[in-house]
């Protein structure tokens, strides 16, 4: 094993994080666990764990329940001019309605995700190149980008690099 690697593992367990390492089929089987259980985790997965994930996930059923679409031409070149995106690749969201009516799309959840967490770390998750970041049942507060107001429910998206996030049934959003 590399010293290097070995390094960076070291740093990670040394600040509480986990690092563990399985054959795809025990991998999978973990990230079912952890979605059916309803605790919170996140998970960089190989593309081929995270490919194998999508297909037992990612039902026709549970895609039409979630409201997953593909993120439009339209949206996607709003992301990139506006928000300094470039491509996301095959991203689609579960767009959500606030109680006034105010639509919460993907361009909403990534300024969000920018302000939170910074244009460099969005643009990184959709550049990763041999993985994908999935995060598992996540505690989001958004709120309305018209109104301000406190949207209730979960938020559901994924994609290439951003498995996204995955909850046990598709998310109610009040």
């Amino acid at each position: 094993m590399d010293r290097t690697l070995l390094d960076h593992v070291e740093a990670l367990v040394g600040e509480g994080k986990a690092v563990f390492s399985a054959d795809d089929a025990a991998v999978v089987t973990l990230v079912q666990e952890t979605i059916s259980s309803g605790r919170s985790a996140s998970f960089f997965l190989s593309r081929e764990q995270s490919r194998l994930l999508r297909d037992a996930h990612w039902t026709p059923e549970r895609v039409k329940a979630s409201r997953l679409e593909p993120v439009s031409d339209e949206e996607k070149a709003k992301i990139e001019s506006e928000l300094g995106l470039g491509d996301i690749g095959s991203f689609r969201f579960g767009a959500f309605d606030c109680k006034s009516g105010h639509t919460f799309g993907a361009y909403d959840f990534l300024e969000q995700g920018i302000r939170e967490h910074g244009l460099d770390s969005v643009k990184a998750i959709f550049e990763l190149k041999n993985s994908a970041f999935l995060r598992v049942n996540p505690h989001f507060v958004v709120y309305c980008p018209v109104c301000d107001q406190r949207m209730e429910g979960g938020i559901t998206y994924e994609g290439d690099t951003y498995p996204g996030c995955s909850y046990p049934d598709p998310p109610v959003c009040q």
